[in-house]
């Protein structure tokens, strides 16, 4: 009988020094991941671009990362989550984003840049020749843009979507039409995904008619 005493008063002790190790560990951690949070001086963060294509992603990190799971970011589109000081981001409209990440009361702000295309392109035109042009990305049905382009000029930067998905290089159709005759590069030109591309056209540039005319190594823009 004293021997089963024993035993239990043994078995309880050690029950007791388990529980009591086990609350000390869960009391350290906490007051650490506090400790942590109340370290953060800062809520200054970086971004992989503050000028980018839509639905490329932007990687947010803080230039602190003792907060654990603290972090508050806000993207500036309506988007908003509590996390890691490493956040990724997608925007799906383009505009300027006012991004925020705030931190044990600190708060910092970056503006963000969202182009309104996954791609873009400039025609820069070097000849003597003023043409209206036609340009589409992928096929003639969507992402149509038409305008004139006076000699010796460029375009403003012009934004398009590229409507095939998960591909990176896309074709890019283009039409000039100068005296009441439209032409076209002698080959595709391709352009890439969430990139900008110049087409340069100068006066030896050769393009070929999309009428029944032919021409069997193409005409200079200067000889039209």
């Amino acid at each position: 009988m004293f021997k089963q005493q024993n035993l239990l008063i043994m078995l309880h002790r050690t029950y007791f020094l388990k529980t009591v190790a086990l609350t000390l560990a869960l009391l350290t951690f906490v007051a650490c991941d506090k400790t942590n949070v109340l370290e953060v001086k800062t809520a200054e963060f970086s971004v992989n671009h503050d000028s980018i294509y839509l639905t490329k992603p932007v990687i947010f990190t803080a230039n602190d990362s003792l907060g654990g799971n603290e972090y508050s970011w806000d993207f500036g589109d309506g988007s908003t989550v509590i996390g890691k000081y490493n956040v990724t981001h997608t925007y799906e409209k383009g505009g300027i984003y006012l991004a925020s990440m705030t931190i044990n009361g600190f708060k910092s702000e970056k503006a963000i840049t969202v182009y309104k295309g996954t791609l873009s392109f400039r025609i820069v035109n070097k000849s003597s020749k003023f043409f209206e042009c036609l340009t589409y990305i992928d096929n003639y049905s969507s992402s149509v843009t038409r305008f004139l382009v006076d000699s010796k000029s460029e375009t403003d930067t012009i934004y398009g979507w590229s409507s095939t998905y998960n591909q990176k290089m896309h074709i890019f159709g283009v039409s000039f039409f100068i005296n009441n005759s439209e032409y076209t590069f002698p080959e595709f030109l391709w352009i890439e995904d969430f990139k900008h591309t110049d087409i340069i056209v100068s006066d030896t540039t050769k393009i070929v008619p999309r009428s029944g005319i032919t021409f069997p190594n193409g005409v200079m823009i200067k000889d039209l």
